[in-house]
């Protein structure tokens, strides 16, 4: 979702040439702005050192929009609100969230999507998603399928190796150790490969640690493929290129994607796919991809060993790549959001605007306060954990 903000941003600030766009940031802000490339931002930027504070330079606005997650500050004066949200994995899989995070996301997710006037989301998958389960109108949420970064586009021109030595040969998969990344099921599928199949394929993964996340080392050893890890952390644009260009395959075993920009990236570079035939991953590989079942290690195995040896296959899957990339332009991610901007200036209603403040809010903080005191949200992180994968 970073990455999606800066790559919008960006897009926006170059290719809106009718819309004033009066930006917000903090302090914590600063190193990530200075990765747009560009100055324009500041133009009409307003530092502020708290949230709260952007209550006070709403009046002179036409429409609001908050893009990461919901709506900051909670609540607003009454204005035209766009916001996106990713997607509601929590509800598929609790076991990867803390009872508090729960509770969190029940209420503040919820609240924002009916306080906005309208929701960007980020699949026709998530659009389907958030409209069942937060209960909201289709026709309230407008898809905006993120764009990679145009870098990737020429990645013949850009592409830098790491620091990091590399294997001959690998597979990559670029994710952080989120536990719905499943990089459980990619180790058990390659100690399937080498303890069965006798195949030991080196794997290289980009992305950070993050905190009750998969000890990837650490079981890498335990299944006896410690050898064939090779974990390099946090890469470049143009590193990410080479890796990219250079990867036998792109593995992409998650769990649950709001939408899952590295197989655009892989796409765009011409880097072969397999990946979870579930989410939002066929929507966006569509025919370039050999898709698998990421809760069966065996099946993930024998979609590696497959694309490994198959160079027909990969160089087709490339084909389809390339074609299948150019969906998902720049162009067509700022027409969206702009469309959004414009569709919420024209269905604010203080109206529902005053419903939703001061009926279905506090009725909803009610609720969720009520499933916190009786430990709903422990009791549905305890019983998935239950129902582990393997």
């Amino acid at each position: 979702m970073r990455q999606y903000f800066i790559n919008l941003f960006r897009e926006l600030l170059i290719r809106d040439t009718t819309d004033t766009f009066v930006f917000f940031y903090f302090p914590h802000n600063v190193p990530e702005l200075a990765k747009l490339g560009t100055d324009h931002w500041q133009a009409d930027a307003v530092f502020l050192q708290n949230i709260g504070q952007i209550r006070r330079h709403l009046a002179d606005l036409d429409v609001y929009f908050s893009p990461i997650n919901g709506l900051q500050p909670l609540p607003l004066p009454p204005i035209p609100t766009v916001i996106t949200l990713a997607d509601t994995q929590d509800l598929y899989y609790p076991q990867f969230f803390t009872p508090q995070d729960l509770f969190y996301r029940d209420w503040y997710l919820r609240v924002s999507s009916h306080l906005a006037d309208r929701v960007i989301a980020i699949s026709q998958f998530s659009k389907q998603t958030i409209a069942h389960h937060y209960r909201l109108r289709p026709d309230r949420l407008v898809v905006a399928y993120p764009c990679a970064d145009e870098r990737y586009y020429r990645s013949a021109e850009v592409a830098k190796a790491p620091s990091h030595p590399l294997p001959e040969t690998f597979i990559l998969y670029p994710a952080n150790r989120w536990q719905h990344k499943n990089h459980d099921g990619l180790l058990r599928a390659m100690q399937l490969l080498k303890e069965h199949e006798g195949l030991s394929i080196n794997a290289v993964f980009t992305g950070n640690d993050v905190n009750g996340g998969y000890q990837l080392n650490e079981m890498a050893a335990r299944y006896g493929v410690g050898d064939l890890v090779h974990q390099i952390g946090f890469v470049s644009v143009e590193e990410m290129a080479y890796l990219y260009r250079r990867a036998r395959l792109l593995i992409f075993p998650s769990l649950f994607e709001g939408f899952g920009i590295p197989l655009v990236e892989a796409m765009a570079v011409g880097c072969p796919i397999a990946a979870a035939n579930r989410t939002s991953l066929p929507e966006v590989a569509g025919e370039a991809a050999l898709y698998f079942d990421p809760t069966t290690p065996d099946e993930i195995a024998r979609a590696i060993k497959r694309l490994w040896f198959d160079a027909t296959l990969r160089t087709r899957l490339i084909d389809s790549g390339y074609r299948q990339a150019r969906k998902f332009s720049v162009d067509q991610t700022v027409q969206a959001h702009q469309e959004a901007f414009a569709q919420a200036a024209r269905a604010y209603s203080s109206r529902r605007y005053w419903w939703n403040l001061t009926v279905y809010q506090p009725y909803h903080l009610l609720r969720v306060g009520l499933k916190r005191v009786l430990g709903v949200y422990t009791r549905q992180v305890a019983f998935a954990r239950k129902q582990s994968l393997w």
